[in-house]
């Protein structure tokens, strides 16, 4: 695993090299910026540049790559003005699960409304229900595992914006999200956590089950 700080500020101090006042903005995301990381995670950056061409994706990649475990990071990079246009019912949980490190996201992003929101938490559901219906009729058995394990993940992220929407509060990690459960999806919290342990004493059908019905509530709870 990194040290997320001096990871960070190598990784700053090598972009500003490379693209001086080109670079507007840099960010933390995913299981680093929750304190959930483990050996195998990803380095989720957020870079924005002016602008980003080709080339610039080609020195960017030799940027990352160049730092210790390089081969983990991952996450977005984007002009500013596209970002300042992308779809609005994403923004909201990437600005959420973003930590500025050089500059400030709100700074380049549009006006997020609840209705926005409203909209997100929605595709993403509707999205997790036809991957999980697609994946029962159509996948392998030995597919099924890795899937249900990253819909549980899945499932997470739309649950932070769904718990939003009912509380006011944004749980910024599973641990926190956990502890204000309960029911169904705190099983499924508790499955993603650990899928294969969850997965050893119950069955695929289960999670299936558990998480389509789930999506199939947070769709019908979204659009009332």
């Amino acid at each position: 695993m990194i040290e997320t700080q001096s990871w960070l500020a190598e990784a700053l101090l090598r972009l500003k090299e490379a693209f001086g006042p080109r670079l507007a903005y840099l960010g933390l995301q995913g299981s680093y910026r929750r304190g959930e990381a483990t050996e195998a995670s990803d380095i989720d950056l957020v870079v924005l540049l002016d602008t980003v061409e080709l080339a610039d994706l080609d020195v960017y990649r030799s940027i990352v790559h160049a730092l210790p475990e390089g081969h983990k990071a991952c996450g977005f990079i984007s002009g500013t003005e596209e970002f300042f246009h992308w779809p609005r019912h994403e923004l909201f949980p990437f600005k959420m699960d973003t930590k500025d490190c050089y500059g400030l996201l709100d700074d380049f992003l549009p006006p997020v409304s609840r209705k926005d929101v409203r909209e997100g938490a929605g595709i993403g559901a509707a999205a997790l229900l036809h991957l999980l219906t697609h994946s029962y009729l159509y996948a392998g058995a030995g597919d099924r595992p890795a899937i249900l394990k990253g819909a549980c993940k899945s499932a997470f992220f739309v649950m932070q914006v769904v718990h939003y929407l009912t509380s006011g509060v944004y749980c910024t990690s599973k641990k926190e999200l956990l502890s204000r459960l309960e029911g169904p999806e705190k099983e499924i919290i508790v499955a993603g956590l650990d899928f294969p342990a969850w997965l050893a004493a119950h069955t695929e059908q289960e999670a299936f089950g558990m998480l389509r019905d789930w999506c199939r509530r947070v769709m019908i709870q979204i659009s009332a």
